[in-house]
């Protein structure tokens, strides 16, 4: 291996390492009052290359990128190879109710990954990418009169941030036509979780602050298969991935405390350090039909049962977790990857749709999330390195029921990177 590619393996085992310690801070990592329950927003599935297509890549198989949507997919890597896949996220959320309405934005970075042979058939991969993400402010003044002559003017006030994050392994092995593989992830993160009540006009009224801070961490495990059968000059090929149930040792704290003309009043103070948080088991199936580097079509379901998760849900709010259904649509389209006067034929044009039945229901209203993605891979240097960019464009909730409708847009960049590294020279 030439000097300077020990260089560029060296930088990046020290950025991995280097982001996957940054990814334990806290962050604001996106703005939706629905990351008020559970462990938030689950991170979208895949990097700029796959989410392009909608999110799909249960059933995808390329050597031009990392797929750790299956672990059984990385067995597609060319086996004397090294990839490297690195990219940023910015998200914008419009919120709107019957009366009101919102606008927030974020940037984070959002993965690292490298993936490279380790023996006959076998690849690795190795990745740090967010999990979920929590991200909310939330304010209301009471209007009840009762309440109103009895304390003043009162500000009910939620604020929350955090989320969860991974570092996974995958290992894809493939024997003709069939592959296998099995994920191991780190989750990690804290969440934390306040809810205030303020008094405007009162001055024998106290200010009550709350708060559940919670900090998870464990190990969680995922099984994928791939099988791919030749038609013609076609490629069908069929995918199916299962994440094992994930019930994570969890140290909360609960605590209530008012602060008023007479000082500071602690109301209550738990630590636990024996809870645990839920993340039930998820079943993927994907199926793709190809035409060697020309187009891709393919489509996922995912499904991840809810109702037994503890949401720790206040009483005020009839909410009711439910079973989770995905389908995603997407496809690819390069007019000549090997076109070498036209450099516009050597793109790939990449367009999805996905629709999503959430597990959150409230007074019998199911909430949805659905949308429509477009995206694009612009070739550099040789075939196999690009910019990927993905636009997703969605909207989630409704107004009905005194309920907040998002509508929110997403633009992730990613930039791919190929190599053959592991040739053994015999000259100098």
């Amino acid at each position: 291996m030439h000097i300077y590619k020990k260089l560029i393996l060296a930088a990046c085992c020290s950025l991995f390492a280097t982001m996957a310690g940054a990814q334990n801070e806290d962050a604001v990592n996106t703005f939706t009052p629905y990351t008020f329950y559970g462990i938030g927003d689950l991170a979208s599935p895949g990097f700029s290359y796959h989410r392009g297509m909608g999110g799909i890549g249960i059933g995808m198989r390329s050597n031009r990128t990392i797929n750790y949507l299956n672990p059984a997919a990385l067995s597609a890597q060319d086996t004397l190879s090294f990839m490297f896949d690195f990219g940023a996220e910015m998200q914008n959320y419009y919120l709107s109710t019957s009366a009101q309405s919102s606008a927030n934005n974020s940037f984070n970075m959002h993965h690292l990954s490298m993936s490279f042979p380790v023996g006959g058939k076998v690849v690795m991969a190795l990745s740090v990418l967010p999990y979920s993400s929590v991200g909310y402010d939330i304010y209301q003044k009471e209007t009840r009169p009762e309440v109103l002559v009895a304390s003043g003017d009162a500000i009910y006030s939620h604020h929350g941030e955090g989320g969860l994050n991974q570092v996974m392994m995958g290992l894809g092995y493939s024997f003709g036509r069939f592959a296998v593989g099995g994920q191991a992830q780190y989750i990690f993160g804290s969440i934390d979780r306040y809810a205030n009540v303020s008094f405007a006009n009162a001055t024998g009224m106290s200010t009550v602050n709350s708060g559940k801070l919670i900090k998870a961490s464990n190990f969680a495990f995922a099984l994928g298969a791939q099988y791919t059968q030749p038609l013609g000059k076609y490629n069908l090929t069929a995918g199916a991935v299962y994440q094992f149930q994930n019930n994570m040792p969890v140290e909360k704290l609960d605590f209530i405390y008012s602060v008023g003309g007479m000082g500071t009043d602690t109301l209550r103070y738990d630590r636990n350090t024996s809870a645990r948080l839920l993340v039930p088991a998820s079943l993927g199936l994907g199926v793709t039909l190809s035409e060697g580097a020309k187009w891709l079509a393919g489509i996922d379901y995912t499904y991840r049962n809810w109702t037994h998760a503890d949401f720790d849900v206040p009483a005020s709010r009839s909410f009711k977790a439910m079973p989770e259904h995905i389908i995603r649509a997407g496809f690819e389209y390069t007019p000549n990857r090997y076109d070498i006067r036209y450099f516009l034929k050597r793109w790939s044009y990449r367009g999805g749709l996905f629709f999503e039945n959430t597990y959150l229901q409230f007074d019998d209203t199911r909430i949805k999330n659905f949308g429509l993605t477009l995206g694009v891979g612009i070739p550099i240097g040789n075939m196999n390195n690009a910019v990927n960019i993905a636009a997703e464009l969605g909207q989630r909730g409704t107004t009905r029921n005194n309920l907040i409708r998002e509508r929110y847009w997403k633009v992730s960049v990613s930039v791919s990177l190929y190599d053959i590294w592991f040739i053994k020279q015999r000259f100098e």
